[in-house]
């Protein structure tokens, strides 16, 4: 992890952005050294439910707040060889779909799941019950 901090990999505890959401990997390697649950969304490119929740309830500020208040984000576009495993690893069937996972024990297990379009006000009530199991 060392080397791909010095050689432009992975940000930094100092450079960490939460606003942003990253790949799969790199969102495990930050929630892990910051300390911090990772909020897998799996999304598909032709998927207007996904759409909805990127246009009206990810991008609210109240939600894009707590997010990265105390999340790390990672987007997951499913319908692509290079992620179908991830997909079935954690159960997804289909998008939009958000699984919070934390680390525990020595692996990433899973605390709760969403699926599908939600309403701003729903998906903030899922998001505060994980934040707030953060402490």
């Amino acid at each position: 992890m060392l080397a791909l901090a010095v050689f432009g990999g992975l940000p930094t505890r100092a450079e960490a952005d939460f606003r942003r959401w990253y790949p799969y990997a790199e969102a495990l390697e930050l929630g892990l050294e910051h300390g911090r649950p990772v909020l897998l969304y799996f999304r598909s490119d032709h998927c207007p439910y996904c759409e909805q929740m990127e246009t009206f309830v990810l991008s609210a500020p109240d939600v894009e707040g707590l997010m990265e208040h105390c999340t790390v984000v990672a987007s997951i576009t499913l319908g692509r060889s290079s992620t179908a495993a991830l997909g079935q690893r954690w159960r997804v069937f289909g998008t939009p779909s958000f699984v919070f996972v934390r680390y525990q024990h020595g692996r990433w297990t899973e605390v709760e799941r969403v699926f599908g379009s939600l309403p701003r006000d729903r998906f903030l009530e899922f998001l505060r019950r994980v934040c707030k199991e953060e402490g």
